[in-house]
C-alpha cells in the first residue's frame, strides 16, 4: 500500500510540477527569444519578465509556508495549479511588455501556492524517503523543459510569429487537467490533521534564526540567483553562436531529458551518502558545466554542457530543500522550507534581471554565465560549512535503520 501510494503521489506531483514549475517557469527561457522579437523587447525587459515571476513567487511564499502548517497542503496545491493555468492562458493574449509583466507575476504567485505545499505533503507521507520523493517531484521542472524544447521548433514553424502564444495556451489547458487530477488523487498526510499552534515567538526562535536554516537559506539563495541565468539566456547564446533553432532546441531538450533523472538520482544518492556530500559533488559538476560553453561555444560542447547541467541543476535544488526540512523539528518543516525559499526567491529576482543588464552592458551572454559560475562556487563554499547538520542527519539515518 505504501509503495503504491509513493508511486501515485510521485507521478501526480511530478506532472503538477511539470505544469507549475516546468511550463510556468522553466519554459520561459526557451520561449523568450520569440516573445522578445514578437513584442520588440530588449534583453533588459526580457530579463525583467523572468524577474517579475520571481517577485510574484517571493511575495507569497512565506505566507504559503505558514498557511500550509495551518490548513494542509492539498488545498493550496490545487488553488495554485488553477492560478498558474489562468496565468498561462492569459499570456496567449498579451501584446506588450506591461501586459506580459502581469501574466508573469500571476505565474509566480500560482507557483508559490504549489511548491512548498507539495514538498510538505510528500515529506509528511514519506519521511524516510524524502530525498527520492522530493527529487521525483521536482524532476517535473526538467520534464517541462524537455517538452517545451521539443515543441518550440514545431510551433514556431506551424504558427510563425504566434507559435509562442499557442504554446502558452496549450500549457494552460494541460495545467487545468492536472489540477483536476490532483484534486482527485492527492491527500494530506495523516499527521497534518492535528497541527499545533505555531506561535510567533517559537517560529522566530526555532526557524528564522536557526543557524542551520539560515546557512541553507543563504546557499539556496545563491543557487536561486544562479540557475535561472542559463535557463533564461543559454538558448539565445546557442543561436548566437551559429546554431539554428532546431539544434538549439535539441541541446536544450537534452538538458531537460537529463534533469528528469537529476532529482531522483541525487535524492537517492543523498539518502545513501548524506545530503552535504551529495550536494558538494553536485555543485562541482554544475560549475564545470557552466564553464564549458564559455570557453568552447561549439555544438559538441553545448551538448556536453547541457548534459551535465541537466544532470545536476534539479538535484541541487531538491537537495537544498531536503536539507532545510532536516535542520529543525519536523512540525516546522513547511515553515522552514517556505522561509529558505524566500532566499531562493530573492536570488531568482536578481538572476534574470541582472543577467539581462550584464548582457546589454557588455554585449556578451558569456558575461552572465561567468556570474552564474561565481554564484555556484560561492554556494559550494557555504556547503562545506554544513558539518553540524550532516552529523545530525547521519544520526537520524542510524536511528531509522536500527
Amino acid at each position: 500500500m505504501l509503495k503504491s501510494r509513493m508511486l501515485l503521489f510521485g507521478l501526480v506531483s511530478m506532472f503538477i510540477t511539470i505544469c507549475t514549475s516546468g511550463f510556468a517557469r522553466m519554459s520561459y527561457g526557451i520561449l523568450m527569444p520569440f516573445m522578445k522579437d514578437s513584442l520588440s523587447l530588449t534583453y533588459k525587459q526580457a530579463g525583467m519578465l523572468g524577474t517579475s515571476t520571481a517577485l510574484g513567487y517571493l511575495g507569497m511564499v512565506l505566507f504559503v509556508g505558514i498557511m500550509t502548517s495551518k490548513w494542509g497542503s492539498k488545498r493550496l496545491i490545487i488553488i495554485g495549479t488553477f492560478f498558474v493555468a489562468a496565468g498561462l492562458m492569459y499570456l496567449y493574449v498579451v501584446n506588450d511588455f506591461l501586459t506580459s509583466l502581469i501574466g508573469m507575476v500571476v505565474l509566480g504567485v500560482g507557483t508559490a501556492f504549489v511548491y512548498t505545499p507539495m514538498i510538505n505533503l510528500l515529506v509528511g507521507w514519506f519521511p524516510q524517503n524524502r530525498g527520492v520523493m522530493i527529487g521525483f517531484a521536482i524532476s517535473g521542472m526538467g520534464l517541462g523543459t524537455l517538452i517545451s524544447s521539443m515543441l518550440v521548433p514545431h510551433f514556431t514553424s506551424w504558427f510563425a510569429d504566434d507559435g509562442w502564444r499557442y504554446l502558452w495556451l496549450l500549457f494552460g489547458i494541460l495545467s487545468i487537467a492536472m489540477g483536476i487530477i490532483g484534486a482527485k488523487t492527492l491527500e494530506d498526510a495523516p499527521n497534518s490533521e492535528n497541527q499545533r499552534d505555531t506561535g510567533g515567538v517559537s517560529i522566530v526562535q526555532d526557524v528564522y534564526f536557526h543557524k542551520g536554516v539560515l546557512l541553507v537559506g543563504f546557499m539556496y539563495g545563491l543557487l536561486g540567483f544562479a540557475y535561472l541565468i542559463p535557463q533564461s539566456f543559454l538558448f539565445s547564446y546557442i543561436m548566437e553562436s551559429g546554431m539554428n533553432r532546431h539544434s538549439a532546441g535539441q541541446i536544450m531538450a537534452l538538458g531537460g531529458l537529463m534533469s528528469i533523472v537529476s532529482g531522483p538520482l541525487w535524492g537517492a544518492i543523498s539518502d545513501k551518502i548524506g545530503r552535504k556530500r551529495a550536494l558538494l559533488i553536485n555543485l562541482f559538476i554544475a560549475g564545470i558545466s557552466i564553464l564549458i560553453p564559455i570557453f568552447l561555444p561549439v555544438l559538441s560542447c553545448f551538448f556536453i554542457s547541457q548534459f551535465l547541467w541537466g544532470l545536476t541543476f534539479i538535484g541541487m535544488l531538491s537537495l537544498s530543500q531536503a536539507l532545510s526540512t532536516e535542520q529543525i523539528d519536523e512540525f516546522y518543516a513547511p515553515i522552514a522550507l517556505g522561509y529558505v525559499t524566500i532566499f531562493f526567491g530573492v536570488g531568482q529576482i536578481l538572476g534574470p534581471g541582472l543577467g539581462g543588464i550584464i548582457i546589454d552592458r557588455f554585449g556578451s551572454i558569456p558575461a552572465a554565465l561567468w556570474l552564474c559560475f561565481g554564484l555556484i562556487a560561492a554556494a559550494f563554499l557555504l556547503g562545506t560549512r554544513l558539518a553540524k547538520a550532516e552529523i545530525r542527519e547521519w544520526q537520524n539515518v542510524k536511528e531509522h535503520s536500527s
